[in-house]
């Protein structure tokens, strides 16, 4: 560990399974953050809150904004362990930051997230006890300097469109789906891990953001495209048997990083469930490298940039 993490604890260790990869050789996007909520759980146990997962409880507590970068990629029996600490504490919320790293302390992934402590009869948030808050200051330490944002602002607040904001702003739903019992975390809520994955499931799709997936040659040249960066904020916690659809939309480009909002909406009341700022880029599976845009790739994600999409 570098003094610059000084303050944190493990809260997790294990490896990247095979079954965990995608088609691009890496561990898929979904499963860094399923190993956070893992993460989160032990630091919460650790704060004070022993039963706060067990089958039963009535107050837990869930994540609400999940910021992450991913660093460095996490390959099929790579060993893993996440470390993490406090960085903020309030009433009734918290802000944690968690560092992915590999064995040889290489980051593979820093997130910073935003909890609540939630009282479940009643899903209403409720001030932290007495004893979190006496053992918040044993686990609590600065944020580092790789866990801060890089392309997506960690702090403005997010709207979260309603579909007919985001059908009126142009952005097409490419994706849509039924919630479940699998995706479920112990408030019976659909956890950010299942949303990361709801994501990744359907983004070979998306022809406004990747046009090179249209070309047969592309990926069967060796490349395709990989997640930099990415913010989640959830608006509402949709559980078992609610729908969703699903609706990206570019919102810029430049010669490295592209830049993309995911809007997940109930296609009942309208409202959304989560809404997700990302920044992406063309990969090289071989060389395992960002691939730059060219002029000719800028000008047609130009014709598919939406500028009435935010987050």
């Amino acid at each position: 560990m570098s003094s610059e993490l000084s303050g944190f604890t493990q809260s997790w260790a294990g490896e990247c399974s095979a079954w965990e990869c995608d088609e691009l050789g890496h561990m898929n996007m979904r499963h860094y953050v399923h190993k956070t909520d893992e993460a989160r759980r032990g630091l919460i146990i650790r704060l004070g809150l022993p039963t706060a997962f067990h089958a039963g409880t009535v107050s837990t507590v869930r994540c609400r904004d999940f910021h992450i970068k991913y660093q460095g990629e996490a390959r099929p029996g790579n060993p893993l362990r996440i470390d993490s600490a406090v960085l903020e504490i309030a009433d009734t919320t918290a802000k944690f930051c968690h560092i992915m790293t590999h064995r040889d302390g290489k980051i593979a992934a820093t997130i910073v997230e935003t909890v609540e402590h939630v009282y479940l009869p009643e899903n209403k948030l409720f001030p932290w006890p007495k004893r979190v808050r006496a053992a918040a200051p044993h686990f609590t330490a600065d944020l580092p300097a790789p866990a801060k944002p890089r392309n997506i602002d960690g702090v403005v607040p997010h709207v979260g469109m309603n579909l007919s904001e985001v059908e009126a702003a142009g952005a097409k739903i490419i994706g849509t789906g039924v919630f479940g019992a699998a995706e479920l975390d112990i408030s019976q809520r659909v956890t950010m891990g299942s949303f990361f994955g709801r994501t990744t499931s359907t983004i070979a799709w998306f022809r406004e953001g990747w046009p090179e997936f249209e070309d047969e040659t592309y990926q069967a040249s060796g490349k395709s495209a990989a997640l930099l960066e990415m913010r989640a904020v959830i608006h509402n916690y949709p559980g078992q048997g609610d729908a969703y659809v699903y609706a990206p939309a570019l919102t810029g480009a430049n010669a490295y990083t592209r830049e993309f909002v995911h809007n997940i909406i109930d296609p009942v009341s309208g409202k959304s469930w989560v809404s997700m700022q990302a920044s992406g880029c063309k990969f090289d599976l071989t060389a395992r490298k960002l691939i730059k845009a060219t002029e000719v790739d800028l000008t047609l994600l130009a014709q598919g940039t939406l500028t009435g999409v935010v987050a």
